[in-house]
């Protein structure tokens, strides 16, 4: 059997797929234990819900920035590998330094640097998998899904050391899977699909899109509102009587209905195609948020989380889907990086900030709402941005 598996192994098609796997699962296992807690655990330090919003928002805002430069560059001179090694380096030395810092004034700093050197990995991860997958005739989704995989069980094992042992598991995870994943980085293969025409002629045919265009205006409002509950959701939880083994679980099992739509996505995307995709999960979101804001016991939120594969599993193979189907060959870390700052960097940070407020006027019951209005009104801007112009000519 090891025989058999090491074979395999030693061929390049069965490496890449392992590689790109593994690079998901352990990146996720790292975020997995960062995310749910990072945020209860400025709240343990003392800080308002304004100074928590802002933290959260400000690490958005500069990576919106950095993704779009570095991926840039990335593409342009095909340093693909490189970028991801110095980002999984530096990465984890900047969470140990964060681990150490106690006041505000020492934390800004720390996590400017560590958004700006993170900012490249999703993208990167994303537009090497969608290569290998369509190398190998395999689906992005059942490369995703082993992220998934690491979401889940990483944020309940963390949740439950953190109610045993404190919050310094959240680092000491982090750390150690991302130093793991450098070293799983070194079989990544070199890109093949290069760069043919000019870089900025490129980028100005993409963005000259309309149809790409408003499908980032619709995700940035989805996104708005997913920053904003993401936020504030483990310490919305926490008020309602949860404990931080349960906040791991309810994190847990979104990730755990992740995986059946990530495994399938690619027979789900064959039968309504990636506008398809986008319109169930924008649809399913703004059903969830509504949902949240009339639940105060942290049970039956568990049971609203379930929602989140139909949501966020859609959304995303649906988004990366549709943006290699309207990227130039050879832009795709690129493109993703637009996708990533518009979507997870200004609309995070604007949802950050937006949760931050609601939280300190009114209550996060309200910010729900609000969230669910927002996904409403980027479902509305997706159907008018995907309809079939030929069609609107010819009934003209």
């Amino acid at each position: 059997m090891f025989t058999r598996l090491w074979s395999n192994f030693k061929q390049p098609s069965q490496r890449n797929l392992f590689a790109a796997s593994g690079l998901y699962l352990f990146y996720y296992i790292a975020l997995g234990a960062f995310l749910p807690y990072i945020y209860l655990y400025y709240q343990m330090l003392g800080f308002t819900g304004i100074e928590i919003g802002v933290l959260a928002a400000l690490p958005v805002l500069i990576s919106s920035v950095s993704t779009l430069f570095i991926g840039g560059l990335t593409d342009k001179y095909h340093w693909h590998r490189n970028v991801l090694w110095v980002a999984l380096i530096v990465c984890p030395v900047i969470i140990f330094l964060l681990s150490q810092a106690k006041a505000i004034a020492a934390i800004i700093p720390i996590i400017v640097v560590y958004a700006i050197f993170n900012s490249p990995i999703v993208p990167l991860l994303d537009s090497s998998a969608v290569e290998i997958a369509a190398a190998q005739s395999r689906s992005y989704g059942l490369l995703r899904v082993w992220g998934s995989i690491g979401w889940a069980v990483s944020s309940v094992v963390v949740g439950w050391l953190i109610q045993r042992s404190g919050f310094s598991w959240l680092f000491r995870i982090y750390i150690f899977f991302m130093i793991s994943m450098f070293f799983l980085s070194l079989l990544q293969p070199a890109r093949k699909i290069v760069l043919q025409s000019p870089f900025y002629a490129g980028l100005k045919d993409l963005l000259k899109q309309s149809k790409f265009l408003m499908f980032l205006v619709s995700i940035f409002l989805l996104n708005v509102a997913s920053g904003g509950v993401m936020a504030f959701f483990s310490i919305y939880m926490n008020s309602i009587g949860a404990g931080e083994g349960l906040i791991g679980w309810a994190w847990a099992l979104s990730a755990v209905s992740e995986m059946p739509f990530m495994a399938f996505s690619g027979k789900i995307l064959k039968r309504i195609g990636s506008k398809g995709l986008l319109l169930v999960s924008f649809s399913a979101y703004a059903v969830r948020w509504m949902l949240m804001s009339f639940i105060h016991n942290p049970s039956l939120v568990l049971l609203v989380q379930l929602m989140h594969g139909l949501s966020f599993a859609l959304m995303l193979v649906g988004s990366v889907n549709f943006i290699n189907e309207h990227t130039p060959g050879g832009l795709n870390t690129t493109a993703l990086a637009i996708f990533n700052t518009v979507a997870y960097g200004l609309g995070s940070m604007l949802g950050s900030l937006l949760g931050g407020f609601i939280d300190e006027r009114w209550s996060l019951v309200v910010l729900f709402r609000v969230c669910a209005a927002l996904v409403t009104a980027g479902l509305i801007i997706l159907v008018i941005g995907q309809r079939d112009r030929r069609l609107n000519v010819r009934l003209n």
